[in-house]
């Protein structure tokens, strides 16, 4: 490989790294390489095709390499773990701390974010509650720590049958997804499938 090849590879490699949504495509093996080609062609002003198109088939391999050994570890991490689902949950949204019995709580910079039963919501006497909600809690290893992409592997199989995760928590071994109580059920079934659990 010449040395302006070298070059040119890097450059496809780093183009590609910047736009995620074109490496799914060729993860996925949906991708016309000779079309994408051309556009990098002319976005890198002009850069020799072949050696583009060249560089993305090489790439993809490696791509998609990557992804199937990132999935498996992923799906093997929730394998073994252990999931819950609890229904009849309140979100409460304040400023400030508060005391109140919670199942999981997160501090953002808008506020806090309390996720409590709603029995014990509707007898606090705070304003910004929000009912109808139920918490998917997966307890894993905390290998978890050190596996990329498993919140994209749950938001991603949830996504695919049209359940919007409301909130999510990760915390080491601890991932909490609130999502809408009548999708329950639904996620529940669709994560089960997706591991074989």
């Amino acid at each position: 490989m010449s040395q302006n090849s070298i070059i040119i590879s890097k450059e496809v490699i780093f183009y590609l790294k910047r736009k995620p949504y074109i490496q799914e495509a060729i993860e996925q093996d949906i991708i016309n390489y000779s079309a994408l080609a051309r556009k990098i062609t002319k976005e890198l002003d002009g850069v020799n095709f072949e050696a583009v198109k060249s560089t993305l088939i090489r790439s993809a391999k490696k791509f998609r390499k990557d992804k199937r050994d990132r999935e498996r570890k992923v799906i093997a991490l929730l394998r073994n773990a252990n999931f819950s689902i609890e229904n009849k949950i309140a979100t409460i949204h304040h400023l400030s701390s508060i005391d109140i019995e919670s199942i999981a709580y997160s501090k953002t910079p808008s506020g806090y974010m309390y996720f409590v039963k709603e029995k014990i919501a509707s007898k606090s006497k705070y304003k910004k509650i929000n009912y109808g909600f139920a918490i998917i809690h997966i307890t894993s290893s905390t290998e978890i720590e050190e596996t990329p992409g498993v919140a994209a592997f749950l938001l991603s199989a949830l996504a695919s049958e049209g359940i919007n995760v409301v909130h999510i928590m990760d915390c080491r071994e601890d991932t909490f997804l609130v999502v809408k109580e009548y999708n329950a059920p639904i996620a529940f079934k669709t994560l089960a499938e997706k591991l074989r659990i």
